[in-house]
């Protein structure tokens, strides 16, 4: 049986020790003891949320072509076994061990060390050479301008143009968006969902958009365009770019669904807000695509973890999406962020991302999304007793519609 984690666990690890006694307990509630069969893989990519160490038996850690037998109990078990900027490393147990997780992102808020998601520069990036071809080539064409950002899709640049008219009438936006078919089916079954019907349905673009409103079309249309955006030409970044695309609309649907029980919130940005949180990852794909490189799927991942935030600000500063969207897609995963007094859009998109990895893909100690301030910041109350988000829970209806819109299905 593993054994009980308490903050003494803690006091002889670096750099965790250096935190107060308090600190050090709330990290350690935090944690996690894992039993590891002998021969078990893990790589510094999937361990890449939480920091770890090994508190019994024996591991040996693989970069490159050197080894390094940790033993547990020796000066080096008290400090990482992986190092957070080598994330191409990995590590094999050569006995049944026990390995402790603790919270990097916890840590990193209560240490005062939190570092803002994305470099002020490419120089302070640290890629070695050891993390890859593929890195490298990355680097490099973010360094020579050479990384093709995706074009804002047509109708959608259309529409930003025409918002800038302070006379722009339902009757020109709607010849603007009946260029493109999917985006003109899914603004009417947005003003025909659960969310804006009435007696009558819309039968027509025009109506829909005097039945949502100027705005609430803008940032619609926004979204409805995006996921042409998602696409590549080799198979199997079509399954990658596919499953980037499913996860957003997610998120996307999440964050409006919460938007739409918070006070103040446009819901409909909430719903462009969690669609392009995560666009960093469509210029990374599509480069590897293009130029048919041949990767493995931890080198992959160790650049879009190194990149995909930096690259997805640049993104959105192409497009000219303004400073409230480049903050959200830069501090989308920092689950403790608590640096405003009021409320923001990136809290909704922090819970939806949360509610969502809690729900489907949680892997190790990750927060809940009712452990983290903006959650109670946004007003979300407590949640139910089968751990679900009620406002949610409740809304599953008006969910299946908006992603069924941001898809393109006829039917929720």
């Amino acid at each position: 049986m593993p054994q009980i984690l308490t903050n003494s666990t803690l006091d002889d690890l670096t750099p965790v020790h250096d935190l107060d006694k308090d600190q050090r307990a709330r990290l350690a509630e935090s944690g996690q003891i894992a039993d590891v069969p002998a021969g078990k893989r893990i790589t510094a990519v999937q361990e890449h949320p939480w920091i770890g160490y090994l508190l019994a038996g024996q591991v040996c850690l693989i970069r490159g072509e050197t080894k390094e037998v940790i033993q547990a109990g020796s000066r080096r078990a008290c400090q990482p076994i992986f190092s957070e900027h080598q994330l191409l490393d990995q590590a094999v147990f050569m006995a049944d061990s026990e390995l402790l997780r603790l919270d990097r992102q916890l840590y990193e808020s209560l240490s005062g060390q939190q570092r803002p998601a994305v470099p002020g520069s490419l120089e302070e990036l640290d890629l070695s050479d050891a993390e890859g071809a593929l890195l490298g080539a990355l680097y490099r064409a973010c360094k020579q301008d050479k990384l093709a950002l995706p074009t804002l899709p047509k109708v959608a640049r259309a529409i930003q143009d025409a918002m800038k008219d302070p006379n722009i009438t339902s009757a020109r936006l709607a010849r603007i968006v009946q260029v493109d078919q999917a985006v003109t089916g899914g603004l009417i079954r947005l003003a025909n969902s659960v969310v804006y019907r009435g007696v009558n349905s819309i039968p027509d673009v025009r109506n829909a958009i005097i039945r949502l409103g100027m705005e609430i079309t803008r940032s619609a249309v926004m979204s409805l365009s995006m996921q042409q955006l998602f696409r590549a030409k080799s198979p199997i970044m079509k399954h990658r770019m596919k499953a980037a695309w499913n996860r957003s609309v997610h998120i996307s649907a999440l964050s409006y669904v919460i938007a739409r029980h918070c006070p103040k919130f446009n819901p409909e940005h909430a719903m462009l807000a969690g669609l392009v949180h995560d666009v960093g990852v469509i210029p990374i794909l599509d480069y590897v695509s293009r130029h048919e490189i041949q990767v493995g799927e931890d080198e992959l991942e160790a650049a879009i973890i190194k990149l995909h935030r930096m690259v997805g600000e640049l993104v959105v500063g192409y497009w000219g999406l303004g400073p409230e969207i480049t903050e959200i897609v830069r501090y989308s995963g920092d689950w403790y962020r608590d640096d405003k007094d009021m409320p923001d859009y990136g809290d909704i998109v922090r819970i939806a991302r949360l509610y969502r990895l809690n729900q489907s893909e949680s892997r190790g100690p990750l927060p809940r999304y009712d452990e983290v301030p903006a959650y109670y910041k946004l007003g979300l109350g407590f949640p139910a007793t089968d751990d679900t988000v009620d406002v949610i829970a409740e809304a599953s209806e008006e969910l299946s519609a908006v992603m069924a819109m941001l898809k393109g299905d006829k039917e929720p």
